[in-house]
């Protein structure tokens, strides 16, 4: 007679199959639970920034400053531009890290412009932030703004404001700095004055930082970003701007070539 076998102790545990673990409740709600806040975050707070400026302007220690990350790759010594993530101040923050454009070829350029939009798609870019040191501004400085202006049109003076990055928190000196230096003046002007003085050891600021982001909009639609659609306008309208003046420069020419027959056959 066949001896039976025995009674299997653990009902979810079969003779000759893999073990099966009773997953944890607990653990696993526990997950779902952040993983469902992250998301949260992500759908309700997304805010897309744009940092640029020259090399050694402090971009990346801002970038590490505002989201609380010191281990990050940094687009200084790049060609490209670098994404990082993070939640804060209860928003999920997309940071996007420029390099140094002004100089650049025409072609690079555009590259890295376009990959930057991309990044921010669909929501597009709720500010443009030039990072810049205290002190008087130098023609890299202006370079880089002009070379962002150039690239995503005058539009995007309305989503940009200014970053000045300190390693200690602002004297009366720096302040002073700011306040009376004629460039510096006119550089807010054009962005109607939204600025932050920022201590990349100490950043405090930040919810200063994100209250400037909110005030950037395009003024006469109210819009809160930057989109691939007005970054595509943007390139049409400079087209047409260089095939205006491509055909005046040939007109200009057909003038004179005329102008010389005349005087020749005179």
């Amino acid at each position: 007679m066949a001896e039976a076998e025995p009674d299997n102790p653990n009902p979810l545990k079969s003779s000759g199959s893999s073990e099966f673990t009773r997953p944890n409740l607990a653990e696993e709600s526990n997950r779902d639970e952040d993983e469902g806040l992250t998301m949260t975050v992500k759908a309700k707070h997304s805010l897309n920034l744009v940092l640029f400026g020259r090399q050694k302007a402090g971009k990346t220690s801002a970038v590490k400053a505002i989201l609380g990350q010191t281990d990050l790759p940094s687009a200084s010594n790049s060609s490209e531009c670098v994404r990082n993530q993070g939640e804060v101040c209860g928003r999920w923050v997309s940071v996007v890290e420029l390099p140094a454009l002004y100089g650049k070829a025409q072609q690079e350029v555009m590259e890295e412009s376009f990959r930057c939009i991309s990044l921010c798609d669909p929501e597009g870019v709720h500010a443009f932030i030039l990072v810049l040191r205290v002190g008087p501004l130098t023609d890299e400085d202006k370079g880089e703004l002009q070379t962002i202006q150039d690239t995503f049109s005058s539009r995007v003076n309305d989503f940009t404001m200014i970053l000045f990055t300190l390693e200690s928190d602002p004297t009366a000196v720096d302040v002073n700095v700011i306040e009376t230096d004629r460039n510096i003046q006119e550089l807010l002007q054009g962005c109607e004055g939204r600025y932050v003085v920022f201590n990349v050891n100490h950043p405090q600021q930040i919810p200063q930082l994100l209250g400037t982001v909110g005030m950037t909009r395009k003024s006469d639609t109210n819009t809160h970003s930057y989109t691939t659609v007005m970054f595509a306008n943007a390139q049409k309208e400079r087209l047409l701007k260089q095939q205006k003046e491509l055909e005046e420069l040939k007109t200009e020419k057909m003038g004179s070539k005329y102008q010389f027959f005349i005087f020749l056959t005179s």
